[in-house]
């Protein structure tokens, strides 16, 4: 298993693509906040789950991520570069012509890319169907579902839960990136989800409430084996990693200045 000196380097390397990839892209800009926030959560799963690498990516039995928070395929990215499934020529084409790396990732088996992400709530309906599927078949691997505080306003995230204790999918595991913030505004303002812990141990679920940032208890959520299908609630800071950008709900998607991008850099060094 990777150790945490390991996947802090690996976290490391993949905020610093994030500015990096993210300041190409010009005015155009890029979803930072969303994509900072997920990084210690995508590391560590990867540092458990994928240590096979790409050469595993097409194999029957092979565990599945399935980011359901589309928008954050900029920190998925970065750290697919990080952990050898996608090289940097690639990466290095996000957002441009020609590249098949843009805002939201698209399926691709050679990258490790499981899922083709977009329409919120969709990727918890797909994980339960593969769940379902690889159990029929006898296969013994753990699907993955990444969403966001927000998407879970989606009707269609909840009715996907209730499949997945209804057919006891032990192999399913849902993590909900909660940074508190959406596109449009602080989360409790906007639709407060009150008890959300509460909420998912009610539809049958096995639920850890974790620190998303903190890699050990993200590692230890994810290794404990249960009866139930589980759930992962990590208390994240959106745009973590850049003091500009923590907690702001206007870095949900924005462009950087050059001097922005020397600051985000320059505080990414120092935290090395």
């Amino acid at each position: 298993m990777t150790s945490n000196t390991e996947t802090h380097k690996k976290a490391l390397f993949s905020r610093r693509r994030i500015i990096d990839l993210g300041y190409g892209t010009g005015r155009n800009g890029a979803h930072f906040g969303s994509s900072l926030s997920l990084v210690d959560i995508v590391t560590i799963i990867y540092s458990i789950f994928f240590k096979a690498g790409v050469a595993d990516s097409k194999s029957a039995d092979r565990n599945r991520f399935i980011l359901s928070k589309g928008h954050g395929a900029l920190g998925y990215f970065s750290v697919l570069e990080a952990f050898g499934f996608i090289d940097s020529i690639d990466t290095s084409g996000f957002e441009k012509n020609g590249s098949n790396i843009f805002a939201h990732a698209h399926k691709n088996l050679s990258q490790g890319i499981e899922y083709s992400g977009g329409s919120l709530g969709l990727g918890s309906s797909f994980g339960v169907g593969v769940a379902i599927a690889n159990r029929i078949r006898k296969i013994d691997s753990k699907v993955i579902v990444l969403v966001g505080d927000g998407e879970c306003d989606e009707g269609m995230v909840w009715e996907a839960l209730m499949s997945a204790s209804n057919y006891d999918l032990q192999n399913f595991i849902l993590i909900v990136d909660r940074n508190g913030l959406q596109s449009d505004g602080d989360k409790c303002s906007i639709m407060d989800q009150k008890d959300l812990c509460g909420k998912l141990a009610s539809f049958g679920f096995c639920v850890h409430e974790i620190d998303g940032h903190d890699h050990d208890e993200i590692r230890n959520a994810l290794l404990t084996e249960g009866p139930l299908p589980r759930a992962i609630v990590a208390n994240t800071i959106k745009g973590k990693g850049i003091s500009f950008m923590e907690d702001k709900g206007d870095w949900h998607h924005g462009s950087l200045t050059e001097q922005q991008y020397i600051l985000a850099m320059e505080e990414l060094d120092n935290a090395s």
